[in-house]
């Protein structure tokens, strides 16, 4: 059992495409440690079959990618394989 099974089941339970959710939003599923507020590189999208990272592999787990935007204070989970909006 993961500190962060409650992220994955609640992007899992998502149908969208994408799942923006500010990091309120996020502390109120899963408690973030202060490095996920500060650093970009905690939500990095890691190998699912080598990370020792369980946050990372929360979200691929449920299907998704993290990108983080922490000026904006949120995180957008991208379902894997979708692809990301056109700029046009």
């Amino acid at each position: 059992m993961s500190r962060y099974d409650a992220l994955r089941d609640h992007l899992a339970a998502q149908d969208a495409p994408t799942v923006t959710l500010t990091l309120s939003q996020l502390d109120a599923v899963v408690k973030l440690p202060a490095a996920a507020r500060r650093y970009a590189f905690w939500w990095a999208n890691e190998d699912l079959k080598t990370t020792l990272h369980v946050q990372s592999r929360a979200w691929q787990e449920a299907g998704y990618l993290a990108e983080p935007n922490l000026r904006g204070k949120r995180v957008t989970f991208r379902r894997i394989g979708a692809e990301p909006p056109s700029s046009s």
